[in-house]
């Protein structure tokens, strides 16, 4: 890299502190994170939460399933369509998100499950800007022709301080 290109990518990172990751909470979750189908959609997970923090809105509509389905924490439910208008209107805005694996588990020949905790900071006009938030989180990942798309999501506020 060229040193122009070394001090524009520091000053993104500098204007636009964002971090994200997951961590297994339980045994059982730091096992199962080792089956490769698992390991497989858990990679899929990661991009898509990078994409939030990114606000890179192709990326998080092609790693949601056409017809996914959301229990969104605005205690509504909402499609693929609404998720994405709610990014480029800025209602989905953070600059953390860590996600807490407490369950991780394949089901059926092209699932799996994820149940665990978000704790994330919103920003702009989402909901609750600038205050940590903590959810409940369960997700099912569904592997389609060879990529990992988000199907349904439930997602719970239980605090925001």
């Amino acid at each position: 890299m060229n040193r122009q290109t070394l001090l524009f990518a520091a000053c993104v990172l500098l204007a636009f502190p964002a971090s994200a990751g997951w961590r297994a909470t339980t045994p059982a979750a730091e096992q199962a994170v080792k089956v490769p189908r698992i390991a497989a959609a858990l990679e899929a997970v990661v991009r898509f939460d990078a994409a939030i923090l990114a606000k890179d809105e192709a990326t998080f509509a092609s790693l949601f399933a056409d017809d996914a389905v959301i229990n969104n924490p605005f205690n509504k439910v909402a499609t693929k369509a609404i998720a994405l208008k709610n990014m480029r209107t800025g209602l989905i805005d953070y600059t953390t998100l860590e996600r807490s694996i407490e369950h991780a588990a394949v089901r059926g020949a092209n699932e799996v499950i994820f149940i665990g905790e978000e704790i994330l900071t919103p920003v702009g006009k989402a909901k609750f800007a600038d205050k940590r938030v903590r959810r409940r989180t369960t997700e099912i990942w569904t592997n389609a022709s060879g990529r990992w798309q988000l199907s349904v999501r439930q997602a719970t506020i239980y605090s925001a301080e």
